[in-house]
């Protein structure tokens, strides 16, 4: 009984150890992949203009439809004080659902601009994530998670330069730093 423990015990801690000594973990930061993508340039492409002209040209009229109709609920609704109560009343809760409608509307144009702006990102998002498989293929990554995971990480895994490549985009260069002048002796 304790023999086939034992065994078992081996088979296990021989099994997990295999399975560990396979794992390559690799890392990046998709997001700023894409965003040095040179399609993507602030020159050439403005992200808050992406879905913009659905929004005019989709949403806007029902807006405005709306909005007129309100308007015009609310002149007749003062214009009617003489009107009985019931109509009143019914004059009053139309009022209160267009003016219901109205008021979610930013929160709705939001939504849809943000959802036009992943629309359109999509392709470039599966350009990276392509270029990041066959960089992870290449060089052996069995998983690849975003940066946020990981508190410390070995820069070695760091897989953002070999991507870069990989998609032909070169790092935008810094400016060159300036040593301070060193500080005058004193005559002390």
């Amino acid at each position: 009984m304790k023999r086939s423990y034992v065994v078992v015990l081996a088979a296990v801690l021989f099994f997990t150890t295999g399975v560990s000594a396979q794992t390559k973990i690799g890392f990046i930061r998709i997001n700023d992949i894409v965003g040095l993508m040179p399609e993507l340039a602030q020159d050439k492409v403005n992200m808050d203009t992406v879905g913009a002209q659905f929004v005019k040209d989709s949403i806007m009229p029902t807006v405005n439809l709306k909005q007129d109709q309100y308007n015009n609920l609310l002149k007749e609704y003062t214009d009617t004080v003489k009107n009985s109560a019931q109509v009143r009343s019914v004059i009053e809760k139309e009022l209160k659902d267009l003016q219901s409608e109205l008021s979610g509307v930013d929160n709705y144009i939001q939504q849809v601009l943000q959802e036009k702006q992943q629309e359109f990102l999509r392709p470039y998002y599966a350009k990276a994530k392509k270029a990041i498989d066959a960089v992870a293929k290449e060089k052996g990554y069995t998983h690849v998670l975003n940066t946020d995971v990981f508190l410390i990480a070995p820069e070695s895994d760091d897989m953002s330069i070999p991507v870069l490549t990989k998609l032909g985009i070169k790092l935008p260069t810094q400016p060159a730093t300036k040593t301070p002048a060193p500080a005058p002796k004193t005559g002390k």
